[in-house]
């Protein structure tokens, strides 16, 4: 009997042993999906990174198209991947991605406009890059959507910090279902400044002042509208200690890093560069000019209806319906008197977009996209708006992917 006894012992343990994943990645994994909220994003993120790999190949295969004549001279940039990976990869290598790909692979140029994008993403993608034997492409996927699912993370345990677990799980089924949210999981920088956003935002509400601030710092090298966080983490920080001077610490010079990092790329870019017509280059080149906001806003509702302009009247449409959705939720959020700082974050980015005016046929340019980020407002979303609207949302956004991978201007 004793010895039957240890056998069925050594059984039940070696059973145990064998149920358990194998190899270092594989405990990691199991460990994160053991997660209820990580495995949460995972299942969202998934679904949606599958059905824009379905919907990109299906269109190449059944209706390649060749880039624009302003595109062409980027286009043989990176595709030196075929086989079956190629219609699941060159579908994304659009317009702004060949330009960090250009930026990973040759560093900035002085005079052709690659000096306006943030160096933290074109520097991952050159990283990640020589890993992966020169597929720079395949890099810029990688880093934009292991972004997106930690940006997913950190979303979620922010909502769930402010609202609670449905609340949150409602933030980012609207959030992938947005009609910009596609560029979360192309080669772009937006899913990368989410997540840095997200973390600062979330380790500033655990008082964890120093890990914050480096994250709004490279939030800042990420996207140039990084350095206005700032505002609204120095509002919690101080709200945190009762607006009162004698209970300020060394944490506040931490705060100084989120504007530090961006200044520092500008004094690269000026005097190691040279380049002194960093603020032409918007104009010259990407056909972008500074205006108040008021100008860009009522101004562009005047161009909109130009005659020289109803080719483009759909683009225009989408991004005054979505900045005029925007503006309403920030006004709730004020209204209902929630965390005034995601109120700060709102409004200055907003003020940031609305500054920049398109010279061109497009008037608030990529309004669309520059509002995947504005994360506060899907909170509201979550928590107001009606269910119905996911479907046509997300319809809205497998229309304008569409319209990107046909080279069609979509943000």
């Amino acid at each position: 009997m004793e010895v039957r006894q240890k056998l069925a012992n050594a059984s039940v343990s070696n059973n145990a042993v064998m149920e358990q994943p194998q190899g270092l990645i594989a405990r990691w994994w199991h460990r994160l999906m053991a997660d209820p909220v990580f495995a949460y994003c995972w299942h969202i993120y998934l679904t949606h990174r599958l059905l824009l790999f379905a919907l990109g190949a299906a269109l190449v295969i059944l209706a390649p198209v060749e880039p624009p004549m302003g595109a062409s001279l980027l286009r043989d940039l990176d595709p030196n991947f075929w086989g079956p990976g190629f219609f699941f990869l060159q579908p994304w290598q659009r317009w702004d991605t060949n330009w960090y790909i250009h930026i990973a692979r040759f560093g900035y140029d002085i005079g052709n406009g690659t000096t306006n994008f943030p160096p933290l993403y074109p520097l991952l993608i050159a990283i990640l890059g020589k890993l992966l034997v020169g597929q720079h492409m395949l890099a810029a996927l990688l880093v934009s959507n292991i972004a997106y699912l930690a940006a997913m993370f950190y979303l979620y345990r922010l909502s769930a910090l402010i609202f609670d677990d449905e609340i949150a799980r409602g933030t980012l089924v609207w959030l992938a279902v947005f009609p910009g949210a596609f560029f979360l999981l192309g080669g772009y920088t937006e899913s990368l400044y989410l997540a840095l956003a997200c973390a600062a935002f979330y380790y500033g509400e655990k008082d964890r002042w120093v890990l914050a601030a480096v994250l709004a710092g490279l939030a800042g090298i990420t996207r140039i509208q990084g350095f206005i966080l700032i505002l609204p983490l120095g509002y919690l920080y101080l709200q945190q200690r009762d607006w009162k001077w004698r209970k300020l610490d060394r944490n506040v010079l931490a705060l100084a890093l989120a504007p530090s990092l961006l200044a520092l790329y500008f004094f690269y870019v000026y005097f190691m560069l040279g380049d002194h017509n960093f603020g032409n280059h918007l104009s010259i080149i990407w056909s972008v000019r500074f205006a108040p906001p008021w100008e860009s806003f009522f101004g562009g509702l005047i161009a909109m209806f130009n005659p020289s302009n109803v080719s483009n009247l759909i683009y225009n449409v989408l991004d005054l319906v979505t900045l005029v959705i925007f503006i309403c939720f920030s006004i709730v959020w004020w209204q209902r008197k929630l965390p005034r700082q995601y109120l700060i974050y709102i409004g200055t980015s907003l003020l940031v977009y609305l500054t920049r005016a398109g010279t061109g046929e497009f008037i608030w340019m990529s309004m669309t996209r520059y509002l995947v980020v504005l994360f506060p407002c899907f909170m509201l979303m979550a928590k107001s708006a009606p269910h119905r609207f996911i479907k046509f949302s997300a319809a809205l956004q497998a229309i304008w992917a569409t319209l990107f991978i046909f080279w069609m201007w979509a943000g």
